[in-house]
């Protein structure tokens, strides 16, 4: 199925930066340069993820728990310079003061000293979903961005994205990457789909990580607020680039979307790359 190109001057472009494509319009070379030397304070929360994983579902829940305040409640991503910013993101970081919550799309490799081998007090939230539900996920998302080429079709995104020739690179390099962290206690890996299964036990899985204590009253807020549909209507009546965030969240949404052809050869990928890594996902 062919798609209109989005409706910009020109059409979004890409820099290929250590073998990975960014999208120009939201990441610079000098934001990627810079993260070889942004520091990672004690006290910071990162949220790290492949896109369209559920970072921002993450952020909510994260910020309710660490008590919701004003000036933290807009999700701020590390490497980004967003259109319109006089400043790159790492800037306005670097003068926020602590606690800091932020989040994070780049690879294990890519990321800064201080969140990729910890040595302070820095807590890292790695939120992972299962490939296929990502890929169909990046689709729609790819077809609302301005920042994002829109697919020429769902064969060919499907296509490239298990090929590995998209923005933030190949999704298997990116969880395992990170996956490698997974016995370093600075580190809490939390499954989309876990979240989704038992979000009242995921809630407090993140607070006891955090070192949290949430009562009773707290964490029936977080449940109620940041429930995927209150977060839809939530976000869907803002005016921000969230609007486009939620779609329908759904675990399992590929088989609407996959040939018997496409998941299989999903299948042989996914068993080739996490074969003995112990990460295993429900579809």
């Amino acid at each position: 199925m062919a798609l209109s190109q989005h409706p910009l001057a020109e059409p979004p472009s890409y820099l290929d930066y250590q073998g990975i494509l960014f999208p120009t319009g939201t990441v610079k070379m000098e934001t990627l340069q810079a993260m070889k030397t942004f520091e990672i304070r004690d006290d910071d929360v990162v949220i790290v993820s492949h896109p369209r994983s559920g970072t921002n579902w993450m952020f909510e829940v994260v910020h309710k728990i660490l008590g919701g305040k004003k000036e933290n409640s807009s999700p701020t991503g590390l490497e980004f310079w967003p259109p319109g910013n006089r400043q790159p993101n790492y800037i306005q970081l670097r003068e926020t003061p602590s606690p800091r919550l932020m989040f994070c799309h780049l690879q294990h490799q890519l990321a800064p000293p201080g969140l990729a081998a910890p040595v302070n007090k820095v807590k890292a939230i790695v939120i992972l979903r299962n490939p296929k539900d990502v890929c169909v996920s990046f689709y729609h998302f790819s077809q609302k961005s301005d920042h994002l080429k829109n697919p020429d079709s769902w064969e060919q995104h499907n296509k490239d994205f298990l090929d590995g020739i998209k923005a933030y690179g190949d999704y298997f390099d990116h969880v395992l990457g990170w996956w490698q962290m997974r016995d370093d206690p600075h580190f809490l890996f939390v499954k989309y789909e876990d979240m989704k299964k038992d979000f009242r036990s995921s809630v407090k899985t993140i607070a006891a990580f955090l070192e949290k204590e949430l009562t009773d009253e707290h964490l029936a807020l977080i449940l109620n607020s940041c429930s995927l549909e209150s977060m839809r209507k939530t976000l869907a009546e803002s005016d921000t680039w969230r609007k486009n965030i939620v779609r329908n969240g759904m675990v399992g949404d590929w088989k609407n979307h996959f040939s018997a052809e496409e998941s299989a050869r999903f299948d042989q990928k996914y068993r080739e790359r996490m074969a003995r890594t112990g990460l295993e996902f429900d579809f």
